[in-house]
């Protein structure tokens, strides 16, 4: 399914909030709203934070926020869901609190769409809203329905008094009514549908969004017919192989042949480092032109710092759609890859910008890795 978000503008994410979930007991605010600079004005769009870098000491939530946005996709997509693991104790454990509050405020052209809801468990809906360019259209609590709402405009005759709290409202609209492709509603399940997480470390590479089933990395890489670009994308790495394919017992096997003529599969000689590479090139040939937001976790632990370099430069050169990374690489909190509204800090319950850190005014001259070390912003 093609990305209809690339036939106009790009649509963002102008604001989360989440409160109660995993670790975040108090209500945190990401912000993504962009400053007045004059450089690198390629990772703005329509006066929001299109490419963003996220840093945080260990255990400080930066992978508990990547699993909060995606929650989203869990009960208005069917697109592969949160592995397991990540969705244990899903309300805060430090709260009596029995419920967790998404909030979402997506900017779609000239529309601003806030979708809201409340779970007490991952598929265990509370509440939803829909709020459109400030008018509410929709209101749906599950087990108390005497004030629930449902603007005409959304449903028309669609019936939906037999609603149980396992199949969202939204979802169910969307499924059942005539496609509106200039409805906020349908963008905003559209954009829902094409967001990407991931993360390549030990776990098994997993994923959420956008797709399904799992990452075959070199059945995806000979699908393509895009070998010699992976090469060059590997010598862009400092990675230097001769590649080729090789037929066994009907799979495909992508050999690495040396200058001995000997060859072994390049999946059993590839550092983590290098296949942390090759699962960004695979989704960069498989996903990049039809997604509408990229969330990778931790994306460069196993990268050298001009490894980590270059990718943040792809994906800057990328507009197409809307990007966050976490890392501690304090290297890439640079001006010439990043901006001080587009590199953020995160602490207990709380996330902000570097320029919203410090009173001082950061101009492009100023070295922003310096500054961090030296204490210049407050966390």
């Amino acid at each position: 399914m093609q990305n209809k978000l690339t036939e106009k503008k790009i649509y963002m994410l102008k604001r989360f909030e989440v409160e109660n979930f995993k670790g975040f007991k108090d209500r945190l605010v990401f912000d993504l709203q962009a400053r007045e600079y004059e450089f690198n004005k390629n990772l703005i769009s329509n006066g929001i934070v299109n490419k963003g870098i996220i840093y945080g000491k260990n255990g400080i939530g930066k992978s508990n926020l990547g699993i909060a946005l995606f929650d989203i996709v869990l009960h208005l997509t069917d697109k592969e869901r949160l592995p397991v693991q990540y969705l244990s104790n899903y309300i805060n454990l430090d709260s009596d609190k029995p419920f967790a509050e998404f909030k979402y405020t997506f900017i779609f052209e000239d529309d601003e769409v806030v979708y809201e809801y409340k779970k007490k468990e991952a598929y265990y809906l509370i509440e939803e809203s829909l709020t459109i360019n400030n008018s509410q259209v929709l209101f749906y609590n599950y087990f108390d329905k005497k004030d629930n709402f449902v603007d005409k405009s959304l449903i028309g005759n669609l019936q939906i008094e037999l609603l149980d709290n396992k199949l969202s409202i939204i979802k169910y609209i969307y499924r059942n009514t005539p496609t509106n492709q200039d409805s906020p509603l349908y963008k905003m399940m559209i954009f829902v549908e094409n967001m990407l997480w991931y993360r390549g470390l030990s776990d098994g590479n997993a994923y959420c969004g956008f797709s399904n089933g799992g990452t075959l990395l070199v059945e995806g890489l000979y699908s393509s017919g895009k070998k010699e670009e992976f090469k060059k994308f590997l010598a862009d790495n400092d990675l230097h192989y001769e590649l080729e394919w090789r037929t066994n017992n009907g799979l495909h096997e992508l050999m690495a042949k040396f200058p001995t003529g000997k060859k072994a599969p390049f999946v059993s000689i590839a550092s983590t480092g290098t296949m942390s590479l090759f699962l960004y090139f695979f989704w960069s040939i498989t996903a990049f032109n039809k997604i509408s937001f990229l969330f990778i976790d931790e994306f460069d632990a196993f990268f050298h710092y001009e490894s980590a370099e270059n990718i943040v430069l792809r994906l800057n050169a990328n507009k197409n759609f809307q990007t966050l990374l976490t890392s501690h690489n304090t290297y890439l909190m640079q001006n010439k890859l990043t901006r001080p509204d587009c590199c953020y800090i995160m602490t207990q319950n709380k996330i902000t910008s570097l320029f919203n850190s410090t009173k001082k005014e950061i101009r492009e001259a100023h070295n922003l890795e310096k500054m961090y070390i030296n204490g210049a912003f407050n966390e």
